[in-house]
């Protein structure tokens, strides 16, 4: 089915702005990725440096 999600995952909405959605394009390009997969890369690396910091 398209446009689905897997059951273990979510979907949300973020606002960001136009200038940091090109950037983050740009990076996901530049690295032969998804802007959604380079999103999810950057949010879990934060969340782990966090974990590891405490």
């Amino acid at each position: 089915m398209s446009g689905s999600i897997a059951e273990h995952n979510t979907r949300t909405n973020i606002t960001i702005s136009k200038e940091l959605k090109t950037k983050l394009e740009q990076i996901a390009a530049s690295e032969n990725r998804s802007f959604n997969n380079l999103v999810i890369t950057v949010l879990k690396d934060f969340v782990s440096s966090r974990n590891t910091s405490k």
